[in-house]
């Protein structure tokens, strides 16, 4: 206890070394006072001071802190704001290149089907131009999503509208010329050759490559696209290849006389085979190469008098008989309508006429069904000519 007392009296005294009693005299007016701070006041104020100081403290401690957070924050800002531009960049990129690419794959469409319906380019230049594979069309999402890209979606509708209605035109040009063939007892097989076709997706008339096909295996040519390739070259080549057939009538302003077939012959007054048709008319009419082809035979020919054979290729052949007159020689290749002779009564003849035959592989056959589908035919190989329409 005794010492406890001691050391407060000595904390007492080291306060009053420290910090002396002031003594101020304030004079005002006449008046004269006196006034004593002491030790314990001088004690007093200082702790004031500091506690108020380290109110000051906290405070400039919490404005920092605070200062700091928002800091923090506008940076999280900052990095937000250059994430969502960087994404907008990267959607900006790709949608440029799905609009680059649509754009591309749009023009290599067009440049083919203008090639195919203006008849500009045939058989391998037109095979190089085939589109690549690729999406058939825009979806409607994306086109909502990218109002840019709803141009595109709507052309390439168009595009896929045409190449179904020029599939659909193929086909029909095919049916029609097949049927026509088999009217004339013809198989279209004969007039496609599988060797001259090398363009393709296989099937009986072509082969399973495509030279637009990548030779690294890549996608190859866009499916519908080749598939009216396709078409159109077996409706060309088929209907190029019916110029074989004879169409055009060998002679002008005659008369049927005698028709094909078992007949009574004017001769001996038996039934007889005729191989043709006896067309009657002036003597000197001008008779006329029915196809075109190559003349195989220019010369009398027994029974047949002077007469003219032209082959046509494919197996067909045509011969002109009882001729007055031959203009053409072997080994001349003649157009259709060319004047080959004219007509006379030349053989086995009982009068003016031209004895006209078709032969198949050899074979005679009525070429009255020929006659009568000329402007079928002729239509059919004008057609070719113009290319695809």
């Amino acid at each position: 206890m005794n010492e406890t007392r001691g050391n407060t009296r000595r904390m007492g005294s080291q306060k009053r070394s420290l910090l002396p009693a002031w003594h101020l005299e304030l004079r005002t007016e006449g008046r004269r006072v006196e006034v004593e701070i002491g030790t314990r006041a001088q004690v007093m104020g200082l702790s004031l001071a500091v506690l108020a100081a380290g109110f000051v403290g906290l405070g400039a401690a919490s404005v920092v802190s605070d200062a700091a957070r928002e800091d923090e924050a506008e940076r999280v800002r900052l990095a937000r704001m250059s994430a969502e531009v960087a994404a907008l960049r990267a959607d900006t990129a790709a949608l440029k290149g799905q609009v680059l690419t649509t754009a591309e794959r749009i023009e290599a469409r067009q440049r083919f089907l203008d090639a195919l319906l203006t008849g500009k380019a045939r058989g391998e230049d037109l095979a190089e131009l085939l589109p690549p594979q690729g999406r058939t069309r825009l979806s409607e999402a994306a086109a909502r999503e990218a109002g840019v890209l709803a141009p595109f979606a709507a052309l390439e509708a168009r595009q896929l509208a045409l190449v179904d209605k020029a599939a659909a035109t193929a086909e029909t040009r095919l049916r029609d010329a097949q049927a026509l063939l088999r009217r004339l007892g013809l198989e279209p097989s004969r007039f496609i050759a599988q060797s001259n076709l090398k363009l393709g997706l296989g099937g009986p008339f072509v082969p399973a490559t495509f030279p637009g096909a990548s030779a690294t295996g890549g996608a190859g040519p866009d499916p519908r696209f080749a598939q009216l390739f396709v078409s159109w070259q077996q409706v060309t080549q088929l209907e190029k290849a019916m110029a074989a057939i004879p169409a055009f009538a060998p002679a002008e302003n005659v008369t049927v006389t005698s028709g094909y077939g078992i007949r009574y012959d004017p001769f001996n007054g038996g039934s007889a085979m005729h191989a043709g048709i006896d067309l009657a008319g002036v003597h000197g009419e001008p008779i006329r190469a029915s196809a075109p082809g190559r003349v195989v035979r220019a010369e009398r020919h027994g029974s047949y008098g002077l007469v003219v054979d032209i082959d046509h290729g494919r197996g067909i052949l045509t011969r002109y008989a009882h001729l007055s007159r031959i203009a053409v020689a072997v080994g001349d290749e003649v157009e259709a309508g060319q004047r080959i002779g004219a007509m006379g009564s030349t053989g086995r003849s009982t009068g003016t006429h031209l004895h006209y035959e078709i032969r198949i592989d050899g074979r005679p056959v009525d070429p009255r069904p020929f006659l009568d589908s000329s402007r079928h035919i002729l239509a059919m190989r004008q057609a070719a000519e113009m290319g695809p329409r």
